[in-house]
Formats: structure tokens, sequence, C-alpha cells
């Protein structure tokens, strides 16, 4: 899954400044396996709350390439306790660790990263 991810990127971002991360929820939402390719530019209409945006932005998201090496250093993923705890965390740009009230907020101060 961790090649296919990175073709992906790839083929969609070409030449773009686009940044991506690869992984998988501590805790996945859903029941089969399924990687995350996230751009780090977070613009999408998806991105609707706060657990949403933890869920990306904290320890709660597991690098695909750590995983990889848990599973073949150990033969699974283990997780420490506490990790639905952090999506309850406050809203902190991923950037600057600035502090935002609230996600139309934390959108508008994403794009002033963009053009940097």
């Amino acid at each position: 899954m961790h090649t296919v991810g990175e073709k992906v990127i790839v083929d969609f971002a070409g030449s773009s400044k686009l940044h991506f991360r690869l992984g998988y929820h501590s805790i996945p939402s859903m029941s089969h396996v399924h990687l995350h390719v996230i751009s780090q530019d977070f613009d999408s209409p998806c991105l609707k709350n706060k657990k949403h945006w933890n869920s990306f932005n904290t320890e709660y998201f597991l690098e695909s390439q750590a995983v990889i090496e848990m599973v073949q250093e150990a033969g699974r993923v283990t997780v420490r306790d506490g990790m639905p705890e952090l999506l309850k965390l406050p809203l902190r740009c991923h950037e600057c660790q600035q502090l935002l009230p609230s996600i139309p907020q934390l959108k508008e101060h994403l794009r002033k990263h963009w053009t940097q």
C-alpha cells in the first residue's frame, strides 16, 4: 500500500509544491486496513471538525514508514494508551503551532502558509 500511495502522489502532484504524508489512524474508523494519502495543505471541504483535524495532526496518525518498521521488527503494530484523548486536543496549526479556536479560522490561517 505504501508503494501505491507513493505512486498516487507522483501521479497526482507531479511537479506541484504540495507535500503529502502517508499513514494510518492508530484506531481505524473502518474495519478494513486502509492507507491515508494526505496533502499537507488540508484544502478539503471534508475537513469539518476538530476530531478529524487531530486524527491527522497528532500522534494519532501513524506514519506509514513507522508502521512498516513496527511490522518488520515486532510482527505487529502497537499503539500507546490514550490515543482517543488526542482527538480532543485544541486545534493547532501543523506548520507554525498556533492555536486556532475553530475549523473555519484554522482553514483561513492555513491559506497564509500556502502563499509563503
